[in-house]
């Protein structure tokens, strides 16, 4: 079980595998356990990697005052500390937007990227309007009662519940930690975010742009037909925007896409790496 310290945090992270490196981020309120299918897929034929970020899985909780550490500085750090060259980066909502904005900073670092169920613009909910429809939250709150479980509303379509009731209950179990729920029972303000997302100054908005209009590693953007609208507008915009990006819809999957249909991920990665091959061959 090996652990990392990466700014101050005391990251856990899971190595699996052998060959090229694959690090796999996971969303808001989940944990890297939640990628356990796809590493036992992928490691087959890559090291895959994947960590709790800070207040999420068994990795430690951040100060409940702030400031918290910017995750994408997070994934570098993580990266350059286990000396990965060449890696591929694949992550699932939150862990996309961390994906996206660490591209921006290293538009040809990666051998590829995946970005699923997230894009780009997004709007953050001014203080006090967290929990409105098609707003993103940094952290769910949950009462301060008995409940130990952490839901995933409506990430999932109705019916891939119904036929993987198992896998449904262990994706809720898994992501249940005790330094989720206590980030949960005591969100992180918004005031105390540094990087967490993009400040709504236009300056920052046209770097960000531009950014995305550098980065020249093979770019997939998968999402579920069923996504949130804000989040498939963001997701089509970038798209368009990153040269040679796709857009890869996955039908009858909601917004966590990359779970329900593991297969499809897992051959977008093979495929973009393929692709990233045959260009540095040429």
């Amino acid at each position: 079980m090996p652990w990392l310290d990466v700014l101050g945090n005391d990251i856990h992270y899971t190595d699996a595998g052998r060959g090229q490196p694959v690090v796999l981020l996971h969303g808001h309120a989940s944990a890297a356990a939640c990628w356990e299918p796809i590493i036992q897929d992928l490691g087959r034929d890559f090291r895959v990697l994947a960590y709790d970020t800070y207040d999420h899985g068994w990795s430690s909780n951040s100060p409940r005052q702030g400031p918290l550490v910017d995750r994408a500085e997070e994934l570098e750090h993580f990266i350059s500390s286990l000396g990965l060259e060449d890696p591929i980066i694949v992550g699932q909502s939150m862990g996309g937007m961390t994906t996206l904005r660490w591209a921006v900073r290293h538009p040809g670092s990666a051998a590829a990227l995946v970005v699923c169920g997230m894009g780009w613009p997004l709007v953050v909910p001014p203080p006090g309007q967290e929990g409105q429809p098609e707003k993103f939250e940094v952290f769910s709150s949950l009462d301060q009662d008995e409940r130990i479980w952490l839901g995933v509303g409506n990430s999932f379509t109705e019916r891939w519940i119904a036929d993987n009731p198992k896998d449904f209950a262990r994706y809720i179990r898994v992501r249940s930690t005790a330094t989720a729920i206590e980030a949960a029972r005591h969100p992180r303000s918004l005031e105390h975010s540094q990087g967490e997302f993009l400040s709504a100054d236009p300056h920052d908005v046209e770097a960000f742009q531009q950014g995305l209009e550098s980065v020249v590693s093979p770019l997939v953007v998968l999402i579920g037909d069923g996504e949130r609208p804000r989040i498939r507008r963001g997701a089509e915009h970038v798209a368009a925007t990153v040269p040679g990006a796709r857009l890869l819809v996955v039908a009858d999957a909601g917004h966590n896409a990359y779970f329900q249909r593991q297969d499809i991920l897992v051959e977008a990665i093979r495929t973009a790496v393929s692709t990233t091959r045959g260009r540095r061959r040429a």
